[in-house]
């Protein structure tokens, strides 16, 4: 096989010195004979090569002789060759033409292809001889060389081997028939046309010439090759379909389209389900109306694709049809496409015309429009969705709060948190809150998302109020982070009178995303609240804490005194193992302190051994290195859990506490 010169080029970008790119003539003739010098020396086969290499890139006429005598040799003539095919000079055609006679094998297949790549005229005679070898090996790159040549006595000579040569040579004879027949198009479109119709049509040949020659075949005829179109996807075998179809794409021609479209109605199901794309794939206009008609033919998979089509190229006029469709008994892939095209149609009054459906459909398709207007973006939509938000009706209710949660601005937050407030029941409200957050995320500044909530809580009339406001206040913060403002207006909330706003403030502070909540946090465990505020505030201050000793929060806070505090507050199991847990994260001897007296409760032992045994490789190096081991010690006697146990032994003897295996518990 030949190496073409950008391969060339590719090579030697690494190879080649930077010299050899953009010398100038002179350069290359000084370089030329340097590298010649060095095929004609005894340097090793890999310099020799490399100047072969080198001399594709700068050699010069000169070269030329030097590097014809190297073509049959086994180990450097495929360099050579490449070294001259990639040469401008006639010589090096010359060169290739004398070869012919003398080389064998491999490297006479390897000339030929050179002379093939360069399309080598004068070398037709030679190559016709070969082609017509059915002894020779080249024989089949001979063609391929003859159709690259262009000439009409090199394509008679391809053509004849085609239709009478040996059977042997067929298929190569068609590879290279298809060469000659691409070269006819731009000025013999007949001829090449007959070229394609002899290779599609004839026998024993691989089945991917015959369906390049079929695609040949019709695109030549351009708008006289419709029948073969239509007859190519009419066919029963899938790769001839499938020509075709693409043909549908790519014919050119006015009345190309018209045509099909004409045959559409009379093709079988299954084949104007797979037509339909293509004719949306030519771009063009024209094909609304038809494809509109197929909406309600009685096969499904043809109503289904039309459904599809409708969303890339449907008008004012396919917006009731897709509505209708809505409520009309549809499939589901059915009903999933016109949904589908009702949120994808460009037309320009398709919002305008589902706005108008909206005011007279039935519930479920009002449900369904107020979706697709929210993906749409429709804003013109939003005063009436608004509206059906407080509908009586649970459903509408519903899809409408839905929606809004992808239709609303900020703009329209005050109406949406009336609509949280005025809720009636929890869904309506949770929903609210839902549109309510997608709102605020719709605030080019992340810092400011907060901040219509704020406003609102700020100027809340009763505790109902407030407590509703905390809510996607709450989900807010979480998403894009604490605001100082929105901090100390929960954290005035732990001091209000109403136990809901309390509880509702306890939680928006104990999922607070950053540390700074925890101060508050632990004023409030002061106030010895009910139980379920309790365990819940608790969680936050833990959960910050450890943030902070582990390095993912970089708030300024002490740890130690935070832990100590929440340390205070524990009731339960479960507060101890929270704490126990926390503590792992706190590198220093106050917590192992705070862990010692979990040694003894049965519940947390293990956990507290396991925190132990994370934060003594920090303390083993200072002061307290003599109670630490005292500690671990004890771990390593009574301690149950066998990893555990392990790593206090490996501390004690100065390793570090390797991994828990995989699988196993840490």
């Amino acid at each position: 096989m030949t190496m073409n010169r950008t391969v060339v080029l590719g090579m030697l970008a690494l190879a080649c010195p930077l010299w050899v790119f953009g010398a100038t003539t002179t350069d290359d003739r000084a370089k030329t004979r340097e590298l010649v010098a060095v095929l004609g020396s005894g340097a090793s086969e890999y310099e020799r090569a490399r100047a072969c290499q080198q001399l594709a890139i700068i050699g010069t006429p000169e070269a030329v002789p030097v590097l014809a005598a190297l073509l049959g040799d086994a180990k450097l003539g495929h360099y050579a060759r490449e070294a001259l095919e990639a040469m401008a000079s006639p010589a090096a055609d010359a060169a290739l033409r004398e070869a012919l006679g003398r080389v064998q094998g491999d490297h006479l297949i390897g000339v030929v292809n050179s002379l093939g790549f360069r399309r080598d005229m004068v070398a037709v005679p030679a190559l016709q001889k070969l082609a017509i070898d059915p002894a020779s090996p080249a024989a089949g790159a001979a063609l391929l060389a003859l159709a690259r040549a262009g000439t009409d006595a090199a394509a008679d000579t391809v053509r004849k081997v085609f239709l009478e040569g040996p059977p042997a040579l067929r298929a190569k004879a068609a590879e290279a028939y298809l060469v000659v027949a691409e070269q006819l198009v731009p000025k013999r479109a007949s001829m090449a046309a007959r070229a394609y119709d002899e290779i599609r049509n004839a026998a024993t040949l691989p089945e991917q010439v015959k369906l390049s020659a079929l695609r040949g075949a019709i695109l030549t005829r351009g708008e006289a090759g419709v029948p073969l179109v239509l007859e190519s996807i009419r066919s029963s075998d899938e790769e001839v379909r499938g020509v075709g179809l693409r043909a549908v794409r790519e014919l050119k021609g006015l009345g190309v389209q018209a045509a099909i479209l004409a045959e559409l109605g009379r093709l079988p199901a299954s084949v104007q389900a797979l037509t339909i794309p293509a004719l949306v794939g030519r771009g063009e206009e024209g094909i609304r109306l038809p494809i509109e008609e197929l909406t309600v033919s009685p096969d499904a998979s043809v109503r289904l694709v039309a459904w599809q089509a409708l969303g890339k190229i449907g008008g004012a006029s396919s917006v009731p049809l897709l509505v209708k469709a809505l409520s009309s008994g549809a499939t589901p892939a059915e009903l999933e496409a016109v949904q589908r095209s009702l949120a994808e149609i460009s037309a320009p009054e398709a919002d305008k015309a589902m706005l108008a459906a909206l005011a007279t459909s039935a519930p479920a398709v009002q449900v369904k429009l107020m979706m697709i207007l929210g993906e749409r973006g429709a804003e013109q939509a939003t005063p009436e969705v608004l509206r059906l938000a407080s509908d009586p009706d649970r459903t509408i209710r519903g899809g409408a709060l839905r929606s809004l949660a992808l239709l609303a601005k900020p703009a329209d937050i005050p109406a949406l948190i009336q609509l949280s407030l005025k809720g009636v029941d929890d869904e309506a409200r949770t929903l609210a809150d839902r549109a309510i957050h997608g709102a605020a995320m719709k605030i080019l500044e992340p810092e400011r998302r907060a901040e219509p909530l704020v406003v609102a809580y700020r100027g809340a009339k009763s505790p109902a109020e407030k407590a509703a406001l905390l809510r996607p206040l709450g989900a807010i913060v979480r998403a894009m982070g604490g605001s100082e403002a929105a901090r100390v207006a929960v954290t005035a909330a732990l001091r209000e009178s109403d136990g809901a706003v309390r509880e509702a403030a306890v939680k928006v502070l104990a999922d607070w995303p950053d540390a700074s909540a925890v101060p508050a946090l632990l004023e409030f465990l002061k106030t010895n609240p009910p139980e379920a505020q309790r365990a819940t505030t608790l969680d936050g201050v833990v959960r910050l804490a450890a943030n902070v000793a582990a390095g993912t929060d970089k708030t300024s806070l002490d740890v130690v005194a935070a832990f100590t505090q929440a340390n205070a507050a524990v009731k339960t199991d479960g507060d101890r193992m929270k704490i126990v847990s926390g503590l792992g994260n706190v590198r220093k001897v106050e917590a192992l302190r705070m862990l010692q007296p979990y040694l003894d409760i049965p519940a947390v032992k293990t956990e507290a051994a396991l925190a132990v045994v994370q934060i003594a490789p920090a303390l083993l190096g200072g002061a307290q290195a003599a109670s630490v081991k005292a500690i671990l010690e004890r771990i390593a006697k009574e301690e149950k859990d066998a990893d555990v146990k392990a790593k206090a032994e490996r501390l004690l003897k100065g390793g570090a506490p390797q991994a828990a295996k995989k699988g196993k518990k840490k």
